[in-house]
């Protein structure tokens, strides 16, 4: 009754892929359509809580790929006045909070100072920043479209276990009703 899966029947993160159910009388076999609800159902729940969490995570580089762009553009405004050779200071302004901005006057820098995440701040180099930065700008926009393809391989299996969970309580209605019917018929 269960539906075994094996490694290519699974998917890049390792979900397994959901089958489509071709013969509903076969696939219960002489078990219970309870069982093989309970089965989908448990699989179905899977699928659900691994699309939320995908969604969670696209969300997150959504929101981390513009502030990413704009402290590269900033660094390359900084390497493009170190490159041509520029001796005056830069004014610049930066976010305090969510609506406080505040002036502040840069001489030449050879480095920035990056926010790494978990309250980690670390000086580098204006090219290895630059570099830095750009890798960071990759990995959003590569971890987006693998987002967007594992979401699009989910919605796919949850689409196919709720025809299946459709078509298999459907079936046991209908063998309810035909088991009613000779039943009737014979008393």
């Amino acid at each position: 009754m269960s539906v075994t899966t094996n490694a290519s029947d699974a998917t890049d993160a390792g979900v397994p892929r959901a089958k489509f159910i071709e013969d509903v009388a076969a696939h219960v076999g002489a078990g219970e359509v309870d069982d093989a609800l309970s089965e989908l159902q448990k699989r179905y729940s899977a699928y659900k809580r691994l699309e939320a969490e995908l969604q969670q995570a696209r969300i997150r580089l959504s929101q981390q790929l513009p502030d990413v762009k704009r402290s590269l553009e900033a660094v390359d405004v900084l390497v493009e006045k170190r490159d041509r050779g520029e001796e005056e200071g830069t004014t610049v302004r930066y976010q305090l909070t969510e609506a406080t901005f505040a002036d502040a006057e840069v001489a030449t820098p050879e480095s920035v100072y990056l926010w790494l995440g978990a309250n980690v701040m670390l000086e580098y180099p204006l090219d290895e920043a630059k570099e830095l930065l750009e890798a960071n700008v990759k990995a959003c926009e590569s971890g987006l479209e693998a987002n967007a393809r594992d979401l699009a391989v989910i919605k796919d299996n949850v689409t196919i276990t709720e025809v299946n969970m459709a078509r298999l309580y459907n079936w046991d209605v209908t063998k309810k009703k035909e088991q009613g019917a000779k039943s009737s018929d014979g008393a």
